[in-house]
Order: structure tokens, then C-alpha cells, then sequence
């Protein structure tokens, strides 16, 4: 037996749950989305994704160490939040499905999310994508880390954004140093991880993130409404 579930509910379970923001989209707004990685393909009968972003400290952009270590401790803690969620709209009788904040399917030798969640985020309402490739939040900037829900709970879906970001500014394209960004239509995902990611010690560690470092908007943004 369903008990009623309200789009209120969902982000209260979000929020106490240790989540900063939380956004909800429909599954139809990812009709642009690869075949594969829609939220239906993921959970049959979903009809709504609920998106939790919790932002990094500011200091884990002043080194490397603290950065991975910083980016290792999010991925947990978003997957905390989702699992914790998932279970209490479970609870309530319905079909759920926690996407955790790394991880999905390797397709030619690169990792793909279970659906991409920097698009979910967007499509809830909680930031645009900027020239970074990153998810620009007005209060938290790119400093978000993201996980989310599938349900087939009918939840009432949030606006999208309605403010610009980067504008004029070019910084992080002309800054990358594989010329990822270069092209805004095709993300040089395999050139950015062979940039972004060493080896060292025998243990992974993120030795790039100019993308988000040199973002003026990286700590918030001040935006104008259309």
C-alpha cells in the first residue's frame, strides 16, 4: 500500500538527510539523454529523479591531497544520502533506485554515471552547466557533488534556472591544459582524465581541477534574472 508522497516530503527526507539543496525533475525531461542512460532505463516505471548537492569545503581547491581526499569524502557522503532516501520513499511503497555519486557503466574504456548527474541537477532546478562543464549553483558556485533517486512516485517537478552564467568569461577554457573545454558541444572527457588523474604511491590523486578552481563563480555567483 502507497501512502502519499509529496514533492515536500521528498526534500525533507533530502535535507535531513545531510543533503544542502535538493531539486526535483520529471523523467521526461531526459528525452535528450543517450539511449541507455535515461532514468526509465535505469528503473522501469520512473517517473520522477530526485537530486541531492552538497558542496565541498572551500580549502579542498588549495591542493591536490586535499582535493582527492575531499572528493573521496563527498562521494560517500552523497551515496549516504541517496541510499538513506531511497529507503524512505521505498518506505512509502514505491519503486526507488539510488544513483550513486560516482560510478554507472564503462563504455569504450571510459566511466559513464547510471544517468549523467550534473544534467539532473540541472533539469531540477538547482544550477546551469557552465563553460566548465560543471554545474554553477547561485549560492554554493561549482563546488557541488551530486547523487539522486529514482522513483515512480508522481513528484511535482521544480522550475528550471532562470539566470545566465559565465557570460563573457573564458577563464577555464583558455586555463584547461588539455584543451577539453575547447569545444562546448564535445567534452574531451578522455583527455581531461588523462590530465586530471596520476597515479602516485599506488593510489589514485586528482592533480588537476583548474576547471573549478580558476571559476570566478567557484564559491557562488551573483546572477541576473531574464
Amino acid at each position: 500500500m502507497t501512502k502519499e508522497l509529496s514533492s515536500a516530503i521528498a526534500k525533507k527526507y533530502g535535507l535531513d538527510a545531510g543533503a544542502s539543496v535538493v531539486g526535483i525533475a520529471t523523467s521526461k525531461d531526459f528525452k535528450l539523454a543517450p539511449k541507455g542512460f535515461k532514468p526509465t532505463d535505469a528503473l522501469k516505471g520512473c517517473l520522477s529523479v530526485v537530486v541531492f548537492g552538497s558542496p565541498s569545503p572551500q580549502e579542498a581547491l588549495e591542493t591536490s591531497a586535499k582535493y582527492t581526499e575531499s572528493r573521496k569524502a563527498m562521494v560517500e557522503k552523497m551515496n549516504g544520502i541517496a541510499k538513506n532516501v531511497a529507503k524512505q520513499i521505498k518506505d512509502n511503497g514505491y519503486k526507488t533506485r539510488a544513483i550513486k555519486g560516482f560510478g554507472g557503466k564503462w563504455v569504450n574504456g571510459e566511466q559513464y554515471g547510471t544517468i549523467s548527474l550534473k544534467h539532473a541537477a540541472e533539469l531540477a532546478g538547482l544550477g546551469i552547466i557552465g563553460k566548465n562543464y560543471l554545474l554553477i549553483n547561485p549560492e554554493y558556485g561549482s563546488l557541488l557533488w551530486f547523487s539522486a533517486v529514482l522513483t515512480d512516485a508522481d513528484l511535482s517537478p521544480d522550475k528550471k534556472p532562470q539566470y545566465t552564467v559565465c557570460d563573457n568569461c573564458n577563464k577555464c577554457v583558455e586555463m584547461c591544459p588539455s584543451k577539453s573545454l575547447d569545444n562546448p558541444a564535445l567534452f574531451g572527457k578522455k583527455e581531461c582524465g588523462k590530465t586530471m588523474l596520476k597515479i602516485i604511491n599506488r593510489k589514485w590523486v586528482f592533480e588537476c581541477f583548474l576547471c573549478r578552481k580558476v571559476c570566478p563563480n567557484r564559491f557562488g555567483i551573483e546572477f541576473t534574472n531574464k
